[in-house]
């Protein structure tokens, strides 16, 4: 069978360019201007949308194995599909912690049922205790990519250092959560005017930096492999950023609700802006915003965590920590990206596709696509042989529903938020899993 995507502005190699997308089975056949209409079986009118290749999340939380959870990897999958994901990555904080080969096979066979591609973490640290390593060398032969002590920096400078010593010689990934536990104890707010409003304790961000700077430091002398997860803090970006350029092995991702969302947004002590690391001052979401639209992150990550309402429930100090957002991921990075750049209608880009709109828009797409597919050692490329895994994207329309009815838990930070681009329509190797919207079953 043969579908012909037509009038569209395609995303090729961090570039937009007006063509048509041929695709025959399961593969791109061409990708060019006016291709011949006269021997295809089905045409999309595709005229001011992208087409972009399906998205890659590096942090989410399916909650398996767990207790007590609304949310359920089948119901985590069909969001993400929404939200126009082809591949996630599943943190191992679960209940038990995924420390070991059996339990790792176990929820790699769980997840491989799913409508979408799961890659399985393993924590670094047994029972994710941050004292003594998994055995990294039976994982990795088990097919583990990524290892992550993830909701809880990993303290001891010697233990980080063997983890990093590890990554090297299995050649897999190393994903932290950077923070200090000395300088958070007890926080559950950004540090400042907010966190002495509320009179809660604070996270600074220099609880963040700091462990990010030992962890650089430790990575020099090694050649493992460093992941900065859910980066929150200026000096966080401009530590990376140096790093890179010292050319070390290390990539860092940003969050939606990080870029979108203020810390003013938890004085009215609504438990559904807490998260970790926190929400932080408008200053620092400018400095991470300037991160993505000069290619200084690697990828835009959910970190999306659902939680019952009775974990929510309480005080500050008493709720849990974290959000959803996988299928508004997209609108929310790049209502945060318009409003910092945008002119004009919301979400409207124009004819020329080098405007800071759209050069916007690809930097954001790159984050979604291309970043995360490199960290992961894929390839990311709507390209003629390449597998047919796309996404239709509009991105001057609004979602439309926000938060998605796919979420059985209510902690979305986006209820009542005006966000635009909308993912349309989904392709997973061929075929049609998503259509205006809706997943499309069987």
């Amino acid at each position: 069978m043969r579908t012909l995507f037509a009038g569209g502005i395609v995303f090729v190699g961090g570039r937009f360019c007006r063509a048509d997308l041929l695709m025959e089975e399961t593969r791109v056949l061409a990708v060019d201007r006016g291709l011949d209409r006269s021997d295809v079986d089905r045409v999309i009118d595709c005229e001011a949308r992208v087409i972009a290749p399906t998205f890659i999340d590096l942090h989410t939380h399916l909650r398996y194995p767990g207790v007590d959870e609304d949310d359920d990897p089948t119901s985590i999958a069909r969001a993400a599909l929404v939200g126009g994901y082809g591949v996630i990555v599943s943190m191992a904080n679960t209940w038990p912690p995924i420390d070991r080969v059996g339990r790792w096979q176990e929820a790699s066979a769980r997840f491989a049922t799913l409508p979408i591609e799961v890659v399985q973490a393993a924590t670094v640290t047994l029972g994710r205790e941050g004292q003594r390593l998994v055995d990294f060398e039976r994982l990795a032969e088990a097919g583990v990519e990524i290892f992550s002590d993830d909701g809880s920096g990993i303290q001891d400078s010697g233990v980080m250092r063997q983890a990093l010593v590890a990554s090297a010689e299995f050649g897999v990934l190393i994903a932290q959560h950077a923070e200090d536990a000395s300088l958070a104890v007890g926080g559950v707010v950004n540090d400042g005017v907010v966190a002495d409003s509320l009179g809660v304790a604070s996270i600074p961000e220099v609880a963040e930096s700091a462990m990010v700077a030992r962890d650089i430091e430790l990575l020099k002398g090694i050649p493992g492999r460093l992941h900065l997860q859910h980066v929150s803090a200026r000096e966080s970006l401009n530590l990376f950023r140096q790093a890179k350029r010292e050319g070390l092995r290390i990539s860092a991702e940003v969050t939606p609700h990080h870029l979108l969302l203020p810390d003013t947004r938890v004085l009215g002590g609504d438990t559904r802006f807490k998260v970790n690391p926190p929400l932080r001052s408008i200053p620092t979401q400018m400095a991470l915003l300037q991160g993505v639209l000069d290619g200084s992150f690697d990828a835009v990550a959910t970190d999306h965590a659902p939680h019952p309402e009775s974990r929510k429930r309480g005080s500050y100090e008493e709720a849990a920590f974290g959000m959803i957002g996988i299928s508004e991921a997209m609108a929310a990075t790049w209502t945060a990206l318009w409003r910092t750049i945008g002119s004009g209608e919301r979400g409207e880009l124009g004819s020329d596709l080098a405007s800071p709109e759209w050069v916007a828009f690809g930097s954001l797409l790159s984050c979604l696509t291309s970043g995360p597919a490199e960290i992961l050692g894929r390839s990311s490329r709507l390209a003629p042989q390449a597998v047919a895994d796309l996404v239709v994207i509009d991105p001057s329309a609004a979602p439309r529903e926000v938060p998605s009815r796919l979420y059985r838990s209510g902690n979305s930070p986006y209820l009542g938020e005006t966000l635009v681009g909308r993912v349309d329509d989904v392709f997973l190797e061929g075929r049609q899993v998503v259509g205006e919207g809706e997943v499309i079953d069987g």
